[in-house]
Parts: structure tokens; C-alpha cells; sequence
């Protein structure tokens, strides 16, 4: 994380970088707006209207979006093949005229990294939980634009403060809205209710001078 922030330093006004992780899987196909990227069908239905837009506040059109996160029980797809769905909870957008997309999946849900190697004897050792704060995965590329790999936590988790990998900045931290509104969700299929989250993504134009 402290390697990240010094090779990613942006203007205050941009999106903040964070970690890759080490489920990000290449080559995902690019969905329409609006794709359940929830296979399996286990969790709280969320729906994540997002913007992609330049640090003056212009949208970016056709910028490209990787999106993944664990399922209800803790696990990405690839840690349990066979018994996930292949892509489960992994998808790819593209931006339109006015630098939107959207897409339904679920909330997210904090879990544990993999604690039995030597990373987990280290976190024994320092008397440290293993736990992952709730989060959902983006990584945001635009051509002109510096590419983003970032994270949207969700705000009711306990984990914020004290993170496994430290991956929580104040920035990321998501607003989740809980929706009852039965006509809302009927047009837009999804059911009711869900949650709803519209975070802003903000590019860094490359060759721009501004830092932190």
C-alpha cells in the first residue's frame, strides 16, 4: 500500500489508486449497462450507477471497466472452481456519451485472505485478524487517461479501520442507500428492496502536472 500511494500520487479532486489483489482475471468480455454480474444468486441485491468523468467534472465516453468481488460466502470464483459459476461476480462496461454504466450485483461482504502460509503465521504472530474489509473491485481505463485500479468499501463494515492490507482510504469509502420502492425496482429489474450505490470515478488526463 505505502509502494502504491508513492507511485500513484494524483490531484485531490482524482480517484485514488489502491491495491490489484490477486483475483483480477483478463479478458472478460464487455456486458451491456444494466448486467446482473451475480450468477449465483446469494447475497443483497445492489445496483451500482456509476459515472466516469475528468478532474474538471467532463464525462468520459468509452472509457473501459473491469469489475470483480467475492460472492456471499467470501470467495472469488476462481478460489472455488466448480462450485462458483465461471465469471461469477466479474464484469466489464463501457462508458457512454455522458460517461455512465451501471450494473446490478450484490453488496458486498468482508472475508478472510488465505491465513494458512507463512502470511498467516506473521498475522498470529502480530495478533492480527486475517479479515478483508467489504469492497468491490474496479479498474477504470480511458485513452488520454492515467489507468485507475481501485475499490468502493462498503460504510457499515466493520473492518474499515482496520483492514488486513491496510486498503481502506477515507475517499473509497462507498454511500450505500437501502431502497423499498417497488416501482423503481420493477423498472429497472431488480428486486425489491436492494441497495444502491452512484460513486463518481475521476480521471487523472496523462502528462497532467497536478499531485497530491
Amino acid at each position: 500500500m505505502l509502494v502504491d500511494a508513492i507511485n500513484h500520487r494524483r490531484p485531490e479532486t482524482a480517484t485514488e489508486n489502491t491495491i490489484l489483489g490477486p483475483f483480477f482475471v483478463e479478458g472478460m468480455p464487455v456486458s451491456p449497462s444494466g448486467t446482473n454480474i451475480c450468477l449465483d444468486g446469494k447475497g443483497e441485491p445492489l445496483v451500482v450507477q456509476a459515472q466516469v468523468v475528468d478532474i474538471d467534472g467532463a464525462p468520459v465516453k468509452g472509457a473501459v471497466i473491469d469489475v470483480w468481488q467475492t460472492n456471499d460466502d467470501g470467495f472469488y470464483d476462481v478460489q472455488q472452481k466448480g462450485l462458483q459459476p465461471d465469471g461469477n461476480l466479474r464484469g466489464k462496461f463501457q462508458s457512454d456519451a455522458q460517461g455512465r454504466f451501471w450494473f446490478q450485483t450484490v453488496k458486498p461482504r468482508d472475508y478472510p485472505i488465505p491465513a494458512d502460509g507463512p502470511v498467516g503465521k506473521l498475522l498470529t504472530t502480530l495478533g492480527r485478524h486475517p479479515n478483508r474489509a467489504a469492497h468491490i473491485h474496479f479498474i477504470v481505463q480511458a485513452a488520454g487517461y492515467e489507468t485507475v485500479i481501485t475499490l468502493i468499501f462498503s460504510p457499515d463494515c466493520p473492518y474499515l479501520d482496520e483492514d488486513t492490507v491496510f486498503g481502506v482510504k477515507e475517499s473509497l469509502i462507498g454511500q450505500f442507500e437501502k431502497v423499498n420502492d417497488s416501482r423503481l425496482a420493477g423498472s429497472i429489474g431488480v428486486p425489491n428492496p436492494f441497495w444502491l450505490t452512484a460513486p463518481d470515478f475521476v480521471l487523472k488526463p496523462v502528462g497532467y502536472g497536478g499531485a497530491n
